[in-house]
């Protein structure tokens, strides 16, 4: 069965380095953005009776990319391909994945509702914010984990290690990561300001991580602010070295300083939404995501 890949506009370079590895080259599509941000698509390739591949992550701007993933899955499935399947490295609006107080929507389930909508057959993405987000979706969801291409780096330090998890949500993750380095775990425990965006009230360490290099484990990092206040509690809790892991970089600006000028020592993260060379800095290093992405299509092309 012929294979067509197409990419849409948010990380361009990750989809040329998968479909390399695939042996493929992308599709030809026309993205059109209007002045008064309208959006057309128009797939340049036929596709008719072949399996065709979207890839597009939903980072900022998220509402321009996630039309635009809409616009490109429609026109797939307008020129009868036999299968469209959506391959979304970050998945945007996935950290609204409950209603937190009376009035709220459910984002994450609208999305994947419109992403259902205009017909994939499947979805491909990487380390959600939270697995409950899986039964949003009526159609087959490949969730992989990028952390795995972490775990080298980390089985290289040669002091003793210890795995944190940021928070309670974020335990599953880091469980997983530290039973896979057979390495101890300790917890940060928060205390939201519900009222407040992004606003902590107070934060303690359940765990010994004294005399240890401290990996935090993580989805995604915006403007490391809370990272910066749990690298402070854990070198106060004797913690010899703080490394932040995290799958996305979904950085805001000014991001870049904080954690540079923070008591983080390194910053690990992934390609899976593109760090332009303003917000990189020398604690920054930045793994590639196309060699697990194009293996997991690789499988479906099988199928």
């Amino acid at each position: 069965m012929e294979t067509v890949v197409f990419s849409g506009d948010a990380n361009r370079k990750l989809s040329e380095e998968i479909v390399h590895n695939m042996g493929l080259s992308l599709g030809k599509v026309e993205i059109v953005h209007f002045a008064d941000s309208e959006t057309r698509v128009r797939i340049e390739e036929d596709v008719e009776g072949k399996d065709v591949f979207i890839i597009q992550g939903l980072s900022n701007p998220v509402n321009d990319h996630l039309m635009t993933l809409l616009l490109m899955g429609d026109a797939a499935k307008r020129g009868e391909a036999r299968r469209v399947i959506a391959v979304v490295p970050y998945h945007g609006y996935a950290r609204q994945d409950r209603v937190h107080r009376p009035g709220e929507c459910l984002s994450a389930q609208v999305v994947a509702r419109l992403i259902e909508s205009v017909g994939f057959d499947k979805l491909v993405t990487l380390e959600l914010h939270n697995e409950t987000i899986l039964g949003f979706f009526k159609i087959p969801v490949v969730h992989l984990s990028g952390l795995s291409v972490f775990r080298p780096l980390v089985e290289k330090i040669k002091d003793d290690v210890v795995v944190v998890t940021p928070d309670a949500g974020a335990l599953k993750r880091a469980q997983s990561f530290s039973e896979g380095l057979d390495v101890p775990l300790a917890l940060i425990e928060k205390k939201r300001d519900l009222n407040t965006l992004h606003k902590i009230l107070s934060m303690r360490v359940v765990g010994d991580v004294a005399g240890k290099t401290a990996v935090i484990v993580d989805d995604v990092i915006v403007s490391g602010g809370t990272l910066v206040n749990a690298a402070y509690l854990l070198k106060q809790k004797g913690a010899k070295q703080v490394i932040a892991v995290a799958t996305h970089a979904d950085f805001v600006a000014g991001a870049d300083k904080i954690l540079q000028d923070s008591p983080v020592d390194k910053i690990w993260v992934t390609d899976t939404i593109p760090v332009s060379e303003e917000q990189r800095f020398p604690k920054l290093k930045i793994l590639s995501m196309a060699p697990l992405i194009s293996e997991a299509m690789k499988k479906m092309v099988k199928q």
